[in-house]
């Protein structure tokens, strides 16, 4: 079995690559010999998100501390990038150029997201009871604002209310929560498909075949949303695609809880008061303005099939 993870990094997201390669480093303890797991990071740097020449902190700081903290990662095939240029550059162009011939299953990270050692062995060790064609598998998650998150969320969560959710979670509580209660750790359909791109495993055919990113897509966008209308139709048509949660395994926020009290949002505000940003709600909102067509050329692609 190769999993490939993806994990693109922002300069102010830097802190939370320590996080993850620190939980990276813990959970190759636990994988089975015959998982074979390749990293594809990048630090993207792209000047057309900062301009360094304003920027109160120099491009080299976060060269020099994703190098170290990648010596964490030395156990794992790290393919690391550091991007410079002055191109739109995100996730979606990491995520495309992951795609390789002997990957068997994607898995995306995002950064600033909180699991535990052990999920990584866990949602191996389910891909290997999936029969789909196309499939995935996301762990649990917390208590999120609307109703369309709780088919997903863990029963230690599903009495919070909705409105107040920041206010009664604690990633930390969430973390002795698993270290210190027994959880039953199991693989269940889903029957209304919902993720966020948080800690989700893809099979090949789903990843590369039925939601494959398009060629023209550059920088930043949702990709979760594209999936889910996707999914949802080649369901509805009869394709053998099945989303699956694992309970007992939970991917979170790493602010919730004191990392998000007195208007502090994690470890990125320090970072961003001292770089020159660019406004790159542009690009988003272009992206979201496309989406449709995106959607309605690959839903035809799929019927012609």
């Amino acid at each position: 079995m190769n999993i490939k993870i993806t994990y693109h990094i922002l300069p102010w997201e830097i802190d939370y690559a320590l996080l993850t390669f620190t939980q990276l480093k813990k959970s190759k303890y636990h994988l089975p010999d015959d998982v074979n797991v390749t990293i594809d990071s990048v630090l993207n740097l792209s000047t057309s998100i900062i301009n360094w020449e304003e920027s109160k902190l120099p491009k080299e700081y976060f060269i020099k501390k994703y190098k170290t903290l990648s010596i964490l990662l030395k156990d794992y095939t790290h393919h690391s990038k550091v991007y410079e240029g002055d191109e739109l550059y995100g996730h979606l162009d990491l995520q495309r150029d992951a795609v390789s011939e002997e990957t068997d299953y994607y898995l995306s990270i995002c950064p600033d997201i909180y699991f535990s050692e052990h999920l990584l062995a866990y949602i191996a060790y389910a891909a290997k009871q999936v029969t789909n064609k196309y499939f995935l598998i996301i762990p649990q998650i917390c208590k999120m604002w609307d109703t369309s998150w709780d088919e997903i969320t863990h029963t230690a969560f599903t009495h919070v209310p909705h409105e107040v959710w920041e206010k009664h979670t604690d990633i930390f509580d969430v973390d002795y929560m698993l270290r210190n209660t027994e959880q039953q750790v199991q693989i269940t359909p889903v029957k209304y498909h919902k993720w966020a791109g948080w800690f989700d495993l893809y099979n090949k055919e789903y990843y590369e075949k039925l939601v494959r990113i398009p060629d023209e897509w550059r920088g930043y966008g949702g990709l979760d949303s594209f999936g889910m209308y996707i999914a949802n139709y080649a369901k509805h048509i009869g394709l053998d695609f099945q989303q699956y949660q694992l309970e007992g395994q939970i991917a979170f926020e790493y602010s919730v809880g004191p990392l998000r009290e007195n208007g502090v949002s994690g470890f990125t505000d320090y970072y961003k008061d001292l770089l020159c940003r660019k406004d790159s709600v542009a690009q988003r909102e272009a992206f979201d303005a496309a989406l449709p067509e995106f959607i309605q050329r690959r839903l035809e692609e799929i019927h012609k099939q």
